[in-house]
C-alpha cells in the first residue's frame, strides 16, 4: 500500500514538473516589439500603394512576417487587369509584328537597365506596359470572331461529314439489293444520283477539312503568340516592382528603424503563368540606411540586392 502511495505522489511530482517546464517553454517565446510591428505595419501600407499602378495593375495584398533577430519578408503576387486576362489560357490574335519588336525591344533594354542598377524610367515603362495591354485590348474582338469562325467551321465540317455518311449509308443500301437482283430504273437512277452526291460531299469534306486544319493552325499560332507577350509583360511587371521597391525603401526606409543594420528587408513576389517561379528581393538593412541618408540611389541599392527566383 505504501508501494502504491509513493509511486501516486512520485507520479504527481512529475506531472507538476512538467506542468511547469511546459510553462516555462511556453512563456520562453520572445514577443514582437509593438513598436516594431508598427514600423512593419506602416511599410507594408507604403509598399501596396508603390507597387500599384493607377490602371489598376499590380499587386494583390501584401502580406508581413517577421523572423526573429533575421529581418522582415513582405509577400505579395502580381494579379489583376491585362496579366489575368493574359494568363487566362486564351488565344490572342497576333498583334502587328513591328510593335510587338519595338515592345520587345524596350522592355529588354529596360530591364537591362534595372538589374544593371541603372536608372529606370518609370514614365516610359508605364506607357510600355499601357501600349502593350491597349494592343492586346483592341484585339479582344478579333479574338471572339476567331473563336466565333473556327467553332463555325467545326459545325459545318460535321454537318458534311454526318450528310456524307448517311449517304454512303443508302448507297450500301442498294449495292446490297444489286447483289441479289437486278435493280429497276428507280432504283438505279437513285443510285446515279447518290454517286454523284456523295462525289460531291468528299469533295466538300475535303475542302472543310482544310480550311479548320488551317484555323487550328492559325489559332494555336496565336495563343502561343499570347503567351510570349504575357510572359514579356509579366517579366516588365517584375521590373517594375523591383525598381518601386528599392525606391520605396530609399524614400521611407527610415520608419524601420526598430529593425537593427544587420538585419534584412525582402519582398517575395509570386508570378503567373505556366512553370512561373516566385521572385526575391533581399536588401541588407544598412544599405538601405544609406540610401535614405543619400549616400548611394535606389538604382544602386537595387543592384546590391540579392535577386533570386524559387
Amino acid at each position: 500500500m505504501k508501494l502504491v502511495r509513493s509511486l501516486s505522489t512520485y507520479s504527481r511530482v512529475l506531472l507538476t514538473a512538467g506542468l511547469v517546464t511546459a510553462a516555462g517553454m511556453a512563456q520562453a517565446a520572445e514577443p514582437v516589439s509593438p513598436k516594431l510591428k508598427q514600423n512593419l505595419d506602416i511599410m507594408r501600407d507604403i509598399l501596396q500603394k508603390s507597387l500599384q499602378s493607377p490602371a489598376g495593375r499590380g499587386v494583390s495584398d501584401i502580406d508581413v512576417s517577421y523572423v526573429m533577430g533575421q529581418g522582415v519578408l513582405f509577400e505579395t503576387r502580381i494579379e489583376g487587369g491585362f496579366d489575368g486576362w493574359m494568363f487566362s489560357g486564351q488565344p490572342m490574335p497576333g498583334m502587328d509584328p513591328a510593335l510587338m519588336a519595338r515592345i520587345n525591344a524596350e522592355a529588354a533594354r529596360v530591364s537591362q537597365a534595372a538589374l544593371a542598377g541603372l536608372e529606370v524610367d518609370e514614365g516610359a515603362l508605364e506607357s510600355l506596359t499601357s501600349e502593350a495591354e491597349a494592343a492586346a485590348e483592341s484585339m479582344l474582338e478579333q479574338q471572339e470572331r476567331l473563336g466565333d469562325q473556327l467553332r463555325e467551321l467545326r459545325d459545318q465540317k460535321r454537318d458534311v461529314e454526318r450528310e456524307l455518311r448517311d449517304v454512303e449509308r443508302e448507297k450500301r443500301d442498294i449495292e446490297f439489293t444489286q447483289k441479289v437482283g437486278k435493280l429497276d430504273e428507280s432504283q438505279q437512277k437513285q443510285m446515279n444520283q447518290l454517286q454523284q452526291k456523295q462525289k460531291e460531299l468528299q469533295s466538300k469534306a475535303q475542302e472543310m477539312q482544310t480550311k479548320y486544319t488551317a484555323a487550328e493552325a492559325d489559332y494555336r499560332k496565336k495563343r502561343e503568340e499570347k503567351q510570349k507577350l504575357a510572359e514579356q509583360q509579366q517579366a516588365e511587371m517584375v521590373t517594375k516592382v523591383g525598381t518601386n521597391m528599392a525606391q520605396t525603401l530609399c524614400d521611407y526606409g527610415a520608419g524601420l528603424r526598430e529593425l537593427n543594420d544587420s538585419q534584412f528587408v525582402a519582398l517575395k513576389l509570386q508570378t503567373r503563368g505556366r512553370n512561373s517561379s516566385d521572385v526575391y528581393w533581399v536588401f541588407n538593412k544598412a544599405d538601405i540606411n544609406a540610401c535614405v541618408t543619400g549616400k548611394t540611389t535606389a538604382a544602386n541599392l537595387l543592384k546590391k540586392a540579392t535577386y533570386y527566383n524559387y
